[in-house]
């Protein structure tokens, strides 16, 4: 893999010898990487120890994991082994995280080098050229080919974070005014606010609600027209009854815990079209599909324009970007961490990568990765009907379009109805089999994938709807 000159090392220490150790450490892991081949099971004379680790963790935090998982520190591609001797397909990445997988050399590489730096964090009052130089790649991905019309980027260390500095932006730019247009079945993030705007009950449980928040109807593609017809009427409706109340209009273009809800122009732009003539700023919420669609910001897809933009996960770094009329005043933004060294140079290699090895386009990698997986699912749904009733008749099988979803490198599939309890079972199973994955959608509820994009293999997706076909009978 040929390294990226803008990663670096300072002139300072930019000898053979710091290379050279780099090589080795780099010659080391390759080696050790040797062993992760496969799915394998648990080690048995590592088993009590990864017990103990984990149930310390859990007391630690207050709660226990979702699964039993935690990461060795070694891993290969989207092979991961975890701390009982494990090898699982991470077909979650930390919810989005992990874009390129585990262990991958070129990864580890940048990170070393990152850690020759003289700071660890970096923030707002002091930062390096790193900061700059993630932030330009921001910006000039969004301009694509075109101006840039998102001139500003923020820097942030969470997405939560990011949606805040979102929304703190739109309430400046109008004013402070107090209501959020927004969703059905959005998500946000877990802050104060960002529970508040989120569809979702037991996020803000027993939190005091300071936000009023108008949730319209999301696209359906069972009747585009109507969703498309009864959102619009919605907002005119928001908009005649609170006129000049509304700081924003906030959407996810790919609904990530709302079940990887898809929507096209047709149904974004005359929303769009009706918030900007009624001087209400609109953001697209895109933590979780930045970098996983057709293109790396999913609403150049769409061929909308947004005032705000708020970017995360996959990222390592986040970011609220925006144009120079949303560019708020002075005190408005600020924290003490914008992010690490190795946030900054290994989030901006995953772009340039991401970019250099085709990953977007209609032709692109994603969109090629994501028919190899609606073909190994459909494969999947046809040979099992009785475990994919549709979603709206569960006395017929489902066409496989119906139960199968997603865009890129975000992916979904639905069995068992959308039933939660049997998908979560089925997610457990799936674990010990050998595939690590999680769920999402709010009823129905579906079988989430955001696989490791930038080290993802066609084989990969066959081997892992290949143990899902394996999990999908019930013994209990």
């Amino acid at each position: 893999m040929t390294i990226d000159t803008n990663s670096s090392l300072h002139p300072a220490i930019d000898t053979p010898e710091v290379h050279g150790a780099i090589d080795q450490i780099i010659d080391g892991i390759r080696k050790a990487q040797e062993a992760i081949d496969g799915v394998r099971p648990p080690l048995p004379e590592r088993e009590a120890e990864a017990k103990s680790l984990i149930e310390t963790f859990g007391e630690a935090r207050g709660r226990g994991l979702v699964f039993p998982l935690m990461g060795s520190g070694l891993g290969r591609g989207a092979l991961v082994e975890l701390t009982d001797g494990s090898v699982k397909y991470d077909f979650i990445t930390g919810i989005g995280v992990n874009a390129f997988g585990h262990g991958d050399l070129d990864i580890i590489r940048t990170t070393l080098m990152a850690a020759t730096g003289d700071v660890v964090m970096q923030g707002n009052l002091q930062c390096n050229r790193d900061a700059v130089d993630f932030s330009e790649t921001l910006l000039d991905a969004a301009a694509g080919n075109g101006d840039r019309v998102l001139k500003h980027c923020f820097l942030t260390n969470s997405g939560a974070l990011a949606n805040e500095n979102a929304l703190k932006i739109c309430m400046q730019k109008t004013c402070g005014a107090p209501r959020v247009l927004t969703f059905e079945h959005c998500f946000a993030g877990r802050t104060t606010t960002m529970a508040q705007i989120g569809d979702s009950a037991g996020g803000r449980m027993g939190i005091p609600l300071n936000l009023e928040v108008e949730y319209l109807p999301f696209f359906d593609p069972a009747d585009p027209d109507g969703s498309t017809q009864a959102a619009i009427l919605q907002i005119e409706e928001a908009i005649r009854r609170y006129p000049h109340q509304h700081c924003c209009l906030v959407m996810e273009p790919v609904q990530g815990e709302g079940g990887f809800n898809l929507a096209p122009r047709e149904f974004f732009e005359p929303l769009m079209k009706r918030a900007k003539e009624a001087g209400i700023p609109v953001w697209f919420d895109e933590v979780q599909s930045f970098g996983r669609t057709e293109s790396m910001f999913r609403y150049q897809e769409l061929g909308v324009q947004p005032d705000v933009v708020s970017i995360g996960k996959m990222s390592q770094a986040c970011a609220t970007l925006f144009t120079a009329e949303m560019n708020p005043r002075p005190g408005l933004l600020s924290a003490t961490f914008i992010g690490s060294t190795a946030s900054f140079k290994v989030g901006r290699r995953m772009l340039e990568r991401l970019q250099s090895e085709g990953a977007y386009g209609k032709d692109g990698r994603n969109a090629r990765l994501h028919t190899v997986f609606r073909e190994a699912a459909a494969e999947l749904v046809n040979a099992n009907p009785q475990h994919f009733p549709s979603l709206k008749d569960h006395s017929r099988p489902a066409h496989p379009d119906e139960v199968i979803g997603g865009a890129g490198c975000m992916m979904r599939l639905s069995p068992y109805g959308g039933d939660a309890k049997r998908i979560k079972s089925l997610l457990n199973r799936m674990f010990d089999a050998g595939v690590i994955a999680f769920y999402c959608g709010h009823g129905p509820f579906h079988l989430r994938f955001l696989p490791p994009l930038g080290v993802l293999q066609e084989s990969d997706i066959r081997e892992v709807i290949r143990i899902v076909s394996e999990s999908l009978e019930e013994t209990e």
